[in-house]
Order: C-alpha cells, then structure tokens, then sequence
C-alpha cells in the first residue's frame, strides 16, 4: 500500500499510489490492483530528476493541449514480472484504468496493454517499452513506444530517450518527442544534472511543439538524506501550452498557448 500525503493540502487519499496484492516465487511476480504502467516505468528509471520541478512528464507523455496523460497509474490492473540481475521484464493488462469513482460497472471496452523491458549490465542501462489503449480519455484508440538508453563513464553518465505516440483518431497524440539528460559527479556526496527535451508538432497542427530545460544540483546529508535544488524552463511553439512542472512535484506550473513557464524550487528527500 502505497499513500501520498501532501502536508499543505486537504483531500489526499489512501493507498492513492501503486497498492496491490499478488505472489512471487521462482516463476516471478504477478499483481493484481493499482500500479505504474511499464511504459511509464521506463521513463522513470531514464529520468534523473526524480519528482523535482525539472522532471520530464511535462513533455513525455503530455500533449500539446491536454498534458500530461501517458504516464499512468493504471487502476483495475494485472501484471506479471520476471527480472533477474541484469534483466526485468514487465507485462500489465487493465480494464477501465483510469475510472476512479466506484459503483459503475467497469468497462471493459476500455483497456490498456503496457509492455516494458530494461536491461542493466555494468555502465549500461538499457529499457524499451510499449502501450496500446482503447478508450483513453485523451488520446482514445492509440500506441505508444519509448526507447532509452543511459551510460556511465567514471562520474558521468549520459542518457537518451526516443518517445512517438500514434492516435487512431486525435491528432494531438500524433507527434514525437526526445530527450538527452546527463549527470556529472562533482564530488562524494554532490552531484549536478541536466536535462533537455524536445517535442515536435502534432499531426496536421502546425505550431505545437516544445522544449524543456531542467537544471539541478543535489547534495547527499547522509545514507537517507538529500537536499536539492532545481531549475524548469519549457519553451512553447505559438499553439501549444506544454507546462513547466506536470505531474511528479506536487504543484503544476500551467502556461497559456505560446507560453514559456518557469520554476525554481528547493527540496527535501529524506527515504525510509
């Protein structure tokens, strides 16, 4: 069971995150309830800014007018995983995945496959995933891939991503999107990170692409402690209002079309 508090706000739920139940043994694991879709996974484990301002939802998975809407948490979920040291494979199924409100009738003619491999061996990291949906909200009838690849050498490490998403139907969910990200090591406990992406136009509507700069420096206090500061910037085409924080912090920075938000946050990571 997995909860989200926000201290300055009211209406926060239990077991609002990833909450399931399921088996694992020496076949894998297999869950059933309310869990991260392996397509959003994989861009997660890209991702070097965590749930600062300067993460990357704004851009993947979100589209020129509607957001952020492809890095879901899927509800009525199964899925097996298999993974071992160097390999971990995720398969999810979910009817109705986004409907909230309990005492309908869940329809299964609203659903969502989601398909994710990573691969880690070394300095190498490898995922790739991939998302068919029925019935989505936004994007309706439609796929989706990711491809990502992160390297390390000595305090370095660089990261790419490839993101295209194909409606059947919505042009805004026609367009691709990429990303290169990069961490340098400055010292044992400090270390600063960079990310830019960029998202061409839609489909059929000119003008609706975007890039996004994030910038941050985070500083290790010890074993479960951080503290850390971070720097968004998103740059809007005329037609679009891509955000500079979507989804991942706890408040969204929203723009008007042809907008360029911004934000500077400072944080607090403590893991337990």
């Amino acid at each position: 069971i997995e909860s989200e508090v926000v201290f300055d706000e009211t209406g926060n739920s239990l077991a609002g995150r990833n909450t399931y139940a399921g088996l694992k043994g020496g076949f894998g694991k297999f869950i059933v309830g309310h869990h991260d879709t392996p397509f959003k996974t994989v861009a997660s484990k890209w991702g070097v800014f965590g749930d600062s301002v300067a993460e990357r939802r704004s851009i993947l998975g979100a589209g020129y007018a509607s957001g952020n809407q492809l890095n879901e948490r899927a509800k009525n979920a199964m899925m097996y995983e298999m993974k071992t040291k160097t390999v971990n494979f995720q398969a999810m199924y979910a009817v109705a995945p986004e409907d909230a409100a309990d005492g309908k009738v869940d329809n299964s003619q609203k659903n969502v496959t989601s398909l994710g491999l990573r691969y880690k061996a070394g300095p190498l990291w490898l995922g790739a995933a991939y998302e068919a949906w029925k019935g989505h909200s936004k994007m309706v009838d439609g796929n989706a891939m990711r491809l990502g690849a992160k390297y390390k050498m000595g305090n370095t490490q660089l990261g790419l991503i490839y993101e295209t998403i194909d409606s059947s139907t919505v042009n805004e969910w026609k367009r691709n999107a990429y990303g290169l990200n990069a961490k340098f090591k400055i010292s044992k406990k400090t270390d600063i990170r960079a990310q830019y992406l960029i998202v061409g136009s839609a489909k059929n509507v000119a003008n609706t692409g975007a890039t996004k700069l994030g910038l941050g420096i985070f500083h290790k206090l010890g074993k479960k402690a951080q503290v850390y500061a971070a720097y968004a910037a998103t740059n809007n085409d005329a037609n679009a209002k891509f955000q500079a924080v979507d989804g991942g912090h706890g408040d969204e920075v929203k723009t008007v079309n042809g907008g360029n938000p911004s934000s500077i946050s400072v944080g607090m990571i403590y893991k337990f």
